[in-house]
């Protein structure tokens, strides 16, 4: 599909300005050689009333049949010349003789003696012909060329106008293959449950607690996929839009970790923070909110025990920087790059992992995205791991 695609776009351009291009040349070389030629039959009308036999060759043929030639005959032997009239067999033409082109016009007029004479009017159009055919080949190179260069340039078009629509194509499938790898787990555990509970319709539903809950579990794993799936959908949507106002980002990241702070303590994890105070911006508090939990939460999951989660806030003149900092086995380097990927997991493994399957970084990237800023990840293995969020001050 992509190739017959690569196809299209590669041989469209190509075709149409090549047409252009022939179109083009064709008239230059037509409108030339037009002029040219009625430039030579002028100069060969205007030749035959001249008596100058500087620029014209002629031949007199009288009525009593003597031949009488121009001065610059003189050169050319008896066969050249018999050649040479041999060769003006109509009124007006053109002829080729030892390599020089000629044009000639022939008229009858009648002398001051009443004398009749054909007179051959004769000039050498060797350089303008060699002029068109210059032209001409220079037309034709030229337009080889131009198709070559076209053709480099169309590929290269080409190839960046596909490469996006095949990314997002391959990206919708590992969508569907990832979406359906996670899905099946639950589908089939939550339907083993549920074939239990069914197998022995005696049961209480206190005796079949555990696999009730077990199946609900699983439902919840579901229902937590598809909604992130739906919202990396309509974060990726051209047509998006999400309402902003000037939001107090100092207090919105207070609230978030003042929501944290009580698990980190039962875990032994430390919270560390330093907000400056009053930062304003102008977002979406929603998607705000789920940026800022999205990479909280993340941090604390990779903590260990007496870890430390750090979270930072500044603005400067040009932008506002969110951190988020926690100590812990970091990121391989080679790793970093992939970690916004949707369902990527740095074990690179689908088991099961509770309501987390690798969306998170993905639809954090995605918000800060429509925010105008962007968002990086910076990590030293065994130390820790800093995601960065920088959102550009426009005045």
């Amino acid at each position: 599909m992509f190739k017959e695609m690569h196809l299209k776009f590669l041989l469209i351009p190509l075709i149409l300005v090549g047409a252009l291009l022939a179109i083009t040349f064709s008239t230059i070389f037509s409108i030339t050689y037009s002029s040219t030629t009625t430039d030579t039959e002028k100069a060969l009308e205007n030749g035959s009333l001249s008596t100058d036999n500087g620029r014209f060759y002629y031949v007199k043929i009288f009525e009593n049949g003597d031949v009488e030639y121009s001065s610059n005959f003189n050169s050319m032997t008896e066969d050249d010349k018999n050649n040479i009239r041999a060769l003006m067999n109509q009124d007006e033409g053109r002829f080729t003789y030892n390599d020089l082109s000629y044009a000639y016009l022939k008229k009858n007029t009648t002398l001051e003696d009443e004398t009749k004479v054909t007179v051959y009017t004769i000039l050498d159009w060797t350089e303008r012909r060699n002029t068109l055919v210059t032209l001409g080949s220079t037309l034709i190179i030229v337009f080889f060329v131009s198709l070559l260069i076209l053709g480099g340039l169309s590929y290269i078009l080409a190839y960046s106008a596909t490469q996006p629509v095949k990314e997002a194509f391959n990206k919708e499938k590992e969508l569907l293959a990832n979406a359906s790898h996670e899905l099946k787990t639950p589908i089939t555990v939550a339907k083993t449950n549920l074939d239990l509970v069914l197998s022995d319709p005696s049961q209480t539903i206190a005796e079949n607690k555990r696999w009730l809950e077990g199946a609900k579990y699983q439902i919840d794993r579901m229902n937590s996929l598809i909604l992130q799936m739906l919202e990396l959908s309509r974060l990726e949507r051209n047509d998006y839009y999400a309402e902003k106002t000037d939001l107090n980002i100092s207090t919105l990241i207070e609230g978030i970790l003042l929501s944290f702070e009580a698990g980190c303590y039962e875990s032994n994890k430390r919270f560390v923070s330093s907000l400056q105070p009053d930062v304003y911006y102008k977002c979406n508090k929603v998607e705000t909110e789920k940026l800022i939990t999205i990479l909280v939460d993340n941090a604390i999951k990779y903590t260990p025990n007496g870890g430390e989660i750090c979270v930072t806030l500044a603005k400067t003149l040009k932008n506002i920087s969110i951190k988020v900092t926690n100590t812990g086995e970091g990121i391989p380097p080679e790793l970093i790059d992939k970690i916004f990927d949707r369902f990527y997991k740095l074990d690179e493994s689908h088991k099961e992992a509770g309501k987390s399957f690798g969306l998170g970084l993905s639809i954090a990237k995605l918000i800060s995205q429509s925010m105008g800023g962007d968002i990086k990840c910076f990590s030293e293995v065994g130390r820790y791991t800093t995601f960065e969020i920088t959102l550009p001050i426009i005045r």
